[in-house]
């Protein structure tokens, strides 16, 4: 088993789940995530990114992990080897200390407490250990579940704004800031 490139990320364990780097050996599990129906609409946000080529390309650009302004790492329940999500920094920019948050769980343990416990570890690490400052998150409209992960991790709403390419969408824009 060997990572893609993210070791100097220390492995956080929460209650029920640990963060750690992702393996070449999830690479199907995070292409089949990715590919679910019930994922697609929270994460296929540009036109175009249903297509397999996109997944593709995402898969490998969150495995590789040599995306400067990016970290994707794991979700995996305590003591077990099969990725479950993942969580990440977008758009990460050191010098701001800035970065958006992103995180998708498979849906059959949605409900479990996996996403708050895993975007809560990220969170305090990337403040603690990376010095972010400010961490943005967003989701749909209709996202409820989303929203209460990053309202649960003191992150508040900042803004709402009408999605691309819908007449009925939004996008609800949620802030946490650390001085």
């Amino acid at each position: 088993m060997s990572t893609y490139g993210v070791e100097w990320f220390q492995p956080q364990q929460g209650i029920a789940v640990e963060l750690r780097p992702m393996l070449r050996e999830d690479t199907y599990l995070l292409r089949t995530l990715l590919s679910r129906p019930e994922v697609q609409p929270h994460i296929m946000m540009r036109s175009g990114a249903g297509t397999q080529a996109y997944l593709d390309k995402l898969v490998q650009q969150m495995l590789s992990c040599f995306d400067p302004g990016a970290l994707h790492i794991g979700i995996y329940i305590n003591g077990q080897r099969e990725l479950i999500g993942t969580v990440s920094l977008q758009n990460w920019n050191r010098r701001e200390g800035s970065a958006i948050l992103g995180y998708v769980i498979d849906p059959a343990w949605w409900g479990h407490g996996f996403a708050t416990e895993a975007v809560g570890l990220l969170l305090n690490y990337s403040i603690q250990e990376l010095g972010v400052k400010k961490v943005e998150g967003r989701c749909r409209g209709d996202n409820f579940r989303s929203e209460r992960v990053m309202v649960k991790n003191g992150m508040t709403l900042e803004r709402i704004l009408p999605r691309a390419g819908s007449l009925v969408d939004v996008m609800k824009v949620f802030t946490l800031l650390h001085k």
